[in-house]
C-alpha cells in the first residue's frame, strides 16, 4: 500500500470543506462542533498551503487541494461500506481514545485511513486483503495483549470494531475477551473470521 500523504485532523477537515461534505468519523483532536470544525478548517487550509499540498486560484475563492489527496478523501467520503477499528476507553466504548484504522470500499477498490492518537492520518489505496489485514491488526494486537503491555492499561483500554450496513455490527475487544453483536445476534469470544467475512475474504 502506498500512502498518498500524512495529514492532520485539521487538514482532513479542510479537505472536507473543500469537497463540501463532512468527515464521517470521529477526530481525536477536533471536537465535532460547528465552531471547532470551522477553526480546524482554517488551520488546515493554512497548513496545506504551507506544505504545498494545496494551491490558490487568483480568479476563484478558496483553495485547490492536491488532486491525488483530494481524490482519496473523496473516495473515502463516497464509500457506502466502511469497516473500522479504534481504541477506546473501556468505560466508554463510543469514545475515540487512540489509534484508529478504517477501510472504505470504493468503486475501484479500498481506501484505508490509519490515524494516530495525535490526529495524524495516512490515507492509502489498498487491495481488499491489505485492507482486511490493516483493520484486523489493531483488533488482534489488543486481544493478544501486544498493543498494551501494562496490565492496568490492558484493563483500561479496548478496541471497538464496527462494520456492516450503517456500521450496525460491533465488537468490543479487550485482552483475551470479546463480545458484541453481528447481524443482530449476540456474539461472545473473538473470531477474526467474522471480520474477514465482512470484507469478503476467505
Amino acid at each position: 500500500m502506498e500512502t498518498t500523504a500524512l495529514l492532520t485532523d485539521d487538514e482532513i477537515v479542510a479537505l472536507c470543506i473543500a469537497d463540501g461534505r463532512p468527515w464521517p468519523l470521529g477526530l481525536s483532536t477536533v471536537e465535532a462542533t460547528t465552531e471547532e470544525l470551522a477553526k480546524a478548517g482554517i488551520r488546515g487550509m493554512r497548513s496545506l498551503m504551507v506544505r504545498r499540498l494545496a494551491g490558490g486560484d487568483a480568479e476563484k475563492s478558496g483553495m485547490r487541494p492536491n488532486e491525488l489527496i483530494a481524490n482519496d478523501v473523496a473516495a473515502f467520503l463516497d464509500a457506502a461500506n466502511r469497516i473500522g477499528a479504534y481504541i477506546a476507553p473501556a468505560a466508554d466504548p463510543s469514545k475515540l481514545g487512540g489509534a484508529a484504522v478504517t477501510a472504505a470500499q470504493t468503486g475501484s477498490g479500498w481506501v484505508v485511513d490509519t490515524a494516530t492518537a495525535a490526529g495524524v492520518h495516512a490515507l492509502r489505496r489498498a487491495t481488499v486483503e491489505e485492507a482486511c489485514v490493516a483493520v484486523l491488526e489493531l483488533a488482534e494486537n489488543t486481544y493478544n495483549g501486544t498493543f498494551f503491555e501494562d496490565e492496568q492499561r490492558r484493563a483500561e483500554w479496548i478496541c471497538v470494531l464496527r462494520f456492516g450496513p450503517t456500521a450496525g455490527s460491533a465488537l468490543t475487544i479487550g485482552h483475551g475477551k470479546a463480545s458484541g453483536q453481528v447481524d443482530g445476534s449476540a456474539v461472545q469470544g473473538w473470531n477474526p473470521d467474522v471480520v474477514r467475512a465482512a470484507f469478503g475474504v476467505a
